[in-house]
């Protein structure tokens, strides 16, 4: 549903990227802008403002801006992570090194900034609104870094990492394209929570894809969250209700050298299994997404309007990789 709007976010970035100087620190920016991406929370933002004002152009520099503030974080993301890969290319950090790499995120941060100056729909709000949400991010990453080191988290914490990391973009996105869409505080608020409930649903979904992955989805490498000892809502359950002797089976079977990669996500699937915690992850995704229909419900938009978004949102948690 998304796709005529991703269409405007490539052309636009296209003519961004076109008119950025020659100087050497920009190349970094122009490669990774043409890498592609799926454009998802800038397209939402020009979906948002066509809701209320079947003119989605009227949003084009905020999804620009929120498009490129995605990839800053990413850029810096993969230094922190040490990722070698960002869209089946060369990370930034890889493909020059990593001064070039905190530089070119710094330039691309300011020239967020130098966008949302320039927009004809600027206001206090929308600023208020973007720069909250850049500090809420930030807050995630930490957060997540700092899970690496504990043992346990609670599921509650888990949630409030994941929607600081990942979903209030997904939240800003839409509530500022509501806003310049014309919409009311309460509306603009509405598609916020639906996004921000969405976002947090849509990670846990992602959480169990990694390692329940769908039937049909032949071909795909999964455990990748396992191998890495990520602390998702699958392994903090885990953590929570294990034995100690079970804990240390799994750290064990995840740290030898012995055992592939399968091996090593089958046998910590078996301990997954054992303590069911595949039931949390559901039940905490299908939490979520219900309140993100009921902010939807109460959005003043015509049905068909509505459906519109429903569509979208169902199309999303169907992903099935």
């Amino acid at each position: 549903m998304l796709v005529e709007y991703k269409k405007i976010i490539d052309k636009e970035l296209k003519k961004f990227s076109d008119e950025l100087p020659s100087l050497s620190i920009y190349e970094p920016l122009k490669y990774i802008i043409s890498n592609g991406g799926k454009r998802f929370r800038s397209s939402l933002a020009l979906m948002a403002a066509d809701l209320f004002s079947n003119k989605p152009y009227l949003a084009i520099n905020e999804a620009i801006a929120i498009e490129l503030f995605h990839n800053f974080t990413l850029i810096h993301d993969d230094i922190m992570d040490q990722a070698p890969i960002r869209r089946n290319l060369p990370a930034i950090h890889k493909k020059w090194d990593e001064n070039i790499a905190i530089l070119s995120g710094d330039l691309l941060h300011a020239l967020v900034n130098q966008l949302l100056s320039k927009s004809s729909s600027q206001s206090p709000t929308l600023h208020q609104i973007f720069q909250q949400t850049a500090v809420e991010v930030c807050e995630g990453q930490s957060l997540d870094m700092e899970f690496e080191k504990l043992e346990i988290i609670a599921k509650t914490d888990y949630i409030n990492m994941i929607q600081l990391k990942t979903a209030v973009l997904v939240a800003c996105s839409l509530k500022m394209g509501a806003l310049i869409g014309g919409a009311s505080e309460k509306d603009a608020q509405l598609l916020y929570d639906f996004g921000l409930n969405l976002g947090t649903s849509f990670q846990i979904h992602d959480d169990i894809l990694d390692v329940f992955p769908n039937e049909d989805n032949f071909g795909k490498q999964v455990g990748g969250d396992i191998i890495e000892k990520k602390k998702t809502i699958l392994y903090i359950d885990f953590l929570t209700k294990a034995s100690n002797e079970d804990k240390k089976l799994v750290n064990q079977i995840i740290d030898d050298k012995q055992l592939s990669r399968e091996q090593k996500v089958s046998k910590v699937k078996e301990f997954f299994l054992k303590y069911d915690v595949l039931k949390v992850a559901l039940d905490s995704k299908d939490e979520f997404y219900h309140k993100s229909m009921v902010s939807l419900g109460n959005l003043s938009l015509s049905e068909n309007k509505k459906k519109v978004v429903e569509d979208f949102s169902v199309q999303l948690m169907n992903r099935k990789y």
